[in-house]
């Protein structure tokens, strides 16, 4: 049990601020039912009279099945609540204020100050997690902060009960390798959330040859982790025919260190088999902010052509980490390409890769650099996509200047996620800065779109952020997700208990059987969650290229009936609309057995 002084030094440490009653604990709170006029003032979005660039919203009930903790007297109530910014706009700063029923019904009210976080970098949604030893109710929150867009939201995401032992043990758990092929493997392991007075932890992997003594750490800086926990990996080089031993290490601020099981594996020998070859070609369409990359798969090598994925590898000269273009599938031979976001003045390097079952090829490497011009360019920005109904949404954008141009011709692309090809909307010119708007139809339901605001001048393009927005699912789609959500809180709720098993065995409460019994279900929960995870994203990836070449073939079909292409580019454009067709049904059958 954590005595208060200790807890005040942890969320110190978390960087919450207690409030309110006298030794009363912060922590983040779940909000609880409101009447009609509470609900009604949630979405005001206020200004500070002293300090006109600081907003207020109230929270309005989002996510209030989180709301209620009702923990044990050794627990502590937990709750990850999330402002989004609402727009392109970035929020700067942020504070939630929380006001939370304790369990205790005889206890009063807290009222507590959390300092945000953007756990996912400078431009993405501020979290703030919040801690009450025992739990209790949210009763209302309002969150003060700068910047954001025009329909920020606060939401509880979370909420749970914790064990409030002292101290706190760090959990790293080795898990198996996977994406062993013909010269590497990766290494995978997880950190469960812990509670300490410090933050992070610094997390890396050992390795060895089986049998030798010593201990191989993974070449590079270590990753560091939060207090939140998180899966992380590596990839390491590995020999045919030879046995491998690894394991994961976690290590604290003051330098101890916390292992995870050995795990070993064998890297078998392979068998004669060619690889695909794969070509890298010149950057074509490199403009103000997007370039186009292309290659052609030259040889199959020992591979059927449906068994190769092909895609790019790029990222700015200089740094380490490859950015990878969207897989896709050739019919046969030949030349793919793919478009990427670049930014001016900056030099890139690429390479086209061809992926089969275990095996790896991978082109020559290419560079290029868009050159800074000597115009000023027209700035434009992609505005939220607004009346999204059955059929239609409306897209919206804004050109900010015009540069050193007398006039500038605006427009959208828009596209599936994880199409290839961006549709484009018809073009408006503009003489003045100022928004821009197209209805865009024949959308689908159950399908996340995304689009972006395009502006150009002569020969200058210049595009603005991506926007994504989705068409609710139907009813059958409904169902799919609620599955993959249940398997997740099975194995979720799984791990919990293991690592409460776990703390248990060591300090001597329960027997090593108890223990590998838990630590069964919590792997056997893990793999139905990541065996069904993976069939729903392979089934998720086959309906968009489906309902995308669904559209593709229907306007061809058009075409053909006013005679504008031949039969032979008909049929072949309807042959590859069935192919897809088939291949979704199929992932859509698998996924349902």
């Amino acid at each position: 049990m954590v005595d208060s002084t200790n807890r005040r030094r942890f969320l110190a440490a978390s960087g919450i601020t207690v409030v309110g009653l006298s030794g009363c604990l912060g922590s983040d709170d779940e909000p609880e039912e409101e009447d009609e006029q509470t609900q009604a003032d949630s979405s005001d979005d206020e200004p500070n009279e002293n300090n006109p660039n600081q907003r207020t919203i109230q929270w309005g009930g989002q996510g209030s099945e989180n709301a209620t903790q009702e923990c044990a007297e050794d627990e502590v109530g937990f709750w990850k609540w999330v402002l989004t910014p609402g727009g392109p706009e970035a929020i700067e700063e942020a504070t939630l204020f929380v006001t939370i029923q304790p369990t205790d019904p005889n206890a009063e009210p807290v009222t507590l100050e959390v300092e945000g976080f953007t756990p996912g970098g400078p431009r993405g949604v501020f979290q703030f997690n919040v801690f009450l030893e025992g739990g209790g109710t949210v009763q209302s929150a309002f969150v003060e902060f700068t910047g954001g867009g025009a329909n920020p939201l606060l939401t509880i995401s979370e909420g749970e009960c914790r064990e409030d032992d002292d101290p706190v043990d760090v959990t790293v758990i080795t898990d198996p390798e996977t994406d062993v092929n013909d010269s590497t493997a990766t290494l995978n392991a997880e950190l469960f959330p812990f509670e300490e007075e410090f933050d992070a932890v610094d997390v890396f992997f050992e390795y060895r040859v089986a049998g030798s003594t010593e201990w191989i750490r993974v070449p590079g800086d270590p990753d560091s982790l939060s207090d939140e926990g998180g899966e992380f990996s590596a990839e390491i080089p590995v020999e045919p025919n030879t046995d491998y031993e690894f394991r994961a290490v976690a290590v604290a601020p003051d330098g101890t260190e916390f292992t995870g099981e050995i795990r070993t594996f064998t890297k078998e020998d392979e068998p004669d088999m060619t690889k695909p070859t794969v070509v890298t070609g010149p950057a074509t369409d490199v403009n103000e902010s997007t370039a186009t990359l292309n290659g052609e798969l030259t040889d199959l090598g020992s591979f059927g052509v449906a068994d190769i994925e092909v895609f790019f590898e790029y990222r700015p000269v200089g740094t380490e980490e490859w950015l990878a273009t969207e897989p896709e599938t050739l019919e046969e031979l030949g030349p793919f390409s793919a478009a990427i976001d670049v930014e001016q003045g900056v030099e890139y390097e690429y390479r086209a890769v061809a992926v089969a079952n275990d095996t790896r090829a991978t082109g020559e490497i290419q560079t290029f650099r868009k050159e800074v011009p000597d115009k000023e360019l027209p700035e434009v920005v992609t505005k939220p996509a607004t009346e999204v109904n059955k059929k239609t949404a409306t897209l919206n954008g804004q050109l900010l200047t015009r540069g050193d141009f007398d006039e500038v011709h605006v427009f959208f692309q828009y596209r599936i996620v994880g199409a290839a090809e961006w549709l484009m909307t018809p073009a408006q010119t503009l003489t003045e800065p100022g928004p821009f708007s197209v209805e865009i139809s024949g959308l689908l339901t159950g399908v996340e779109y995304e689009f972006r605001a395009i502006a150009t001048a002569n020969d200058v393009v210049v595009a603005g952020p991506i926007q994504r927005f989705t068409k609710e699912p139907d009813e059958k789609e409904r169902r799919k997700k609620e599955k993959l959500e249940k398997k997740k809180h099975a194995y979720e709720r799984k791990k919990r208990e293991y690592k409460k098993y776990k703390k248990k065995y060591e300090k001597d409460q329960i027997d090593k059987t108890t223990l590998e019994k838990k630590k069964r279900a919590y792997e056997d929960a893990k793999h139905k969650y990541e065996k069904y995870r993976r069939k729903y994203t392979k089934y998720e990836r086959k309906k968009i290229a489906y309902k995308h070449e669904k559209g593709e073939y229907e306007k061809y079909e058009k075409k053909y009936e006013k005679n504008r292409i031949d039969k032979k580019t008909y049929e072949k454009k309807k042959g590859a609309y069935n192919d897809k067709k088939r291949a979704y049904k199929e992932t859509e059958k698998k996924l349902e057995c």
